[in-house]
């Protein structure tokens, strides 16, 4: 799988996280996320792959 492939599937559950980064506008653009969410990124993907909407609001709620 290429980085540009990668890029598009969320790193914690392997779905598209619809991510139109460098293409326009995005919503991971403005969106906060708490650290412990990203710490459960692998450490080859953090900072190049987008966590999609859902493990993002699964995770904040739990």
């Amino acid at each position: 799988m290429t980085l540009k492939e990668m890029e598009k599937i969320c790193p914690i559950c392997g779905k598209p996280n619809n991510c139109q980064h460098g293409q326009g506008n995005c919503w991971c653009e403005n969106v906060s996320i708490p650290e412990y969410i990203l710490d459960l990124v692998p450490e080859d993907k953090k900072g190049k792959v987008c966590i999609c909407k859902d493990c993002i609001n699964k995770y904040t709620k739990e």
